[in-house]
């Protein structure tokens, strides 16, 4: 009879121990959190919440939020809004973003924390356009010039062409003549193949043209204000265009055009004023000097008592004037950016013009919680090319 009273015994004390064992650690729990130099893992440590911001006030999302040292570490959503749990108030938060100043704070009795980052400009001349995304410029093997609207030729500029001459080693523009609206030769490290031509592959805002279209019968980027380009990408060898296949055997030009920023509504003046004139006259006898020299070396002159000097008279000093005007904004959801530009451009030689017109817009849109984003251009542009008459006994 005693046995089965032992092994009731036995199971009373085999669950009674536990209970016993988890009611002591539950008793020196407080004790444990009144150490702050202590985190017991029935601690839930301190919640942080925040927003993380760049100057002006736009949200930036997708920035870090860690705790330095530790394995915390939360993302910003698409208002830079985070939240993020630290073991204490001594626990320092980094917040880092590509392209800007990582910060570092520490949280103290603070529960909430709007933090601004600032710009770096270091930062960002680092990255670079390739295809169809960006790279760091320590990971592209090929040859990449990148030009920004800092690097551009100033004073008047009458092509997006005239913008990059003479800044990237390897890249030969030249115009065919001093005519304005010539064509505009491009080649990319000295000619390409007889059967492909010397015209590099031009991609604007991730659109590839059509080399066929804008070879050497024209200006392939007659269309576009060279006040609207923020950057040119130069790609020059087979690594760096092997995304656009035999298209970029000549080399790429990316180029870059500037969009509307949130929050932000600017508008835009510009205006320019240039002068030319012929640069050396052509070295012709004076009438006195050809009635003198035609007899001396045999000739038989006609004199009808003229004394014209031609060049003086269909020459002249041109004038070329450019006016671009800008208008940019936008929300969080919706950006804008809407330009244009007039140019008039006399050449050295009277009756020779060139009025030109572009007019551009482009608006991106998000939907969805920023899944879906919608981008729409419009491009006009007009020309009219006054030339003068060449041909012997035109007037």
């Amino acid at each position: 009879m005693s046995e089965p009273k032992f092994a009731t015994r036995a199971v009373y004390w085999l669950f009674l121990l536990p209970l016993l064992t988890l009611q002591t650690a539950f008793a020196f729990t407080p004790n444990n959190h009144l150490n702050k130099n202590h985190f017991s893992p029935f601690q839930t440590g301190i919640r942080i919440a925040g927003k993380v911001t760049q100057s002006g006030g736009a949200p930036l999302a997708g920035a870090t939020v860690a705790v330095k040292n530790g394995r915390q570490s939360a993302t910003t959503g698409k208002d830079g809004d985070f939240t993020i749990t630290v073991p204490d108030a001594n626990a320092i938060l980094v917040i880092s973003y590509v392209g800007f100043t990582t910060s570092e704070i520490t949280v103290g009795d603070k529960t909430r924390l709007d933090l601004i980052l600032q710009s770096n400009a270091a930062e960002l001349t680092n990255v670079v356009v390739m295809g169809y995304g960006t790279q760091t410029k320590r990971d592209v093997t090929g040859a990449v010039k990148s030009l920004k609207t800092e690097d551009f030729n100033r004073g008047v500029v009458t092509s997006p062409n005239n913008s990059s001459e003479g800044k990237a080693a390897g890249v030969n523009v030249t115009s065919f003549s001093g005519e304005p609206g010539a064509p505009m030769s491009i080649s990319i490290r000295g000619p390409g193949g007889i059967r492909t031509g010397n015209t590099p592959l031009f991609v604007v805002d991730g659109l590839p043209l059509d080399n066929s279209t804008t070879g050497g019968a024209s200006d392939p980027l007659s269309f576009i204000n060279a006040a609207d380009i923020v950057s040119m990408d130069v790609l020059k060898d087979a690594s760096a265009t092997a995304i656009y296949g035999s298209r970029g055997a000549n080399g790429v030009i990316i180029i870059t055009t500037k969009k509307g920023r949130a929050g932000t509504s600017l508008l835009t003046l510009s205006a320019s004023l240039g002068t030319s004139k012929m640069a050396r006259a052509l070295p012709v006898y004076k009438a006195d000097e050809f009635r003198k020299i035609v007899p001396e070396i045999g000739g038989t002159l006609d004199d009808k008592g003229g004394n014209t000097d031609w060049q003086k008279l269909i020459t002249r000093n041109a004038l070329t004037q450019n006016y671009n005007m800008g208008l940019s904004g936008g929300s969080d959801k919706l950006t804008y950016y809407a330009s244009f530009s007039a140019q008039k451009q006399e050449g050295i030689i009277k009756n020779n013009t060139l009025d030109r017109y572009t007019g551009r817009f482009n608006a991106t849109q998000k939907f969805l919680d920023d899944r879906v984003t919608i981008d729409a251009v419009l491009n006009y542009s007009a020309t009219n090319n006054v030339r003068p008459p060449f041909g012997i006994g035109e007037a």
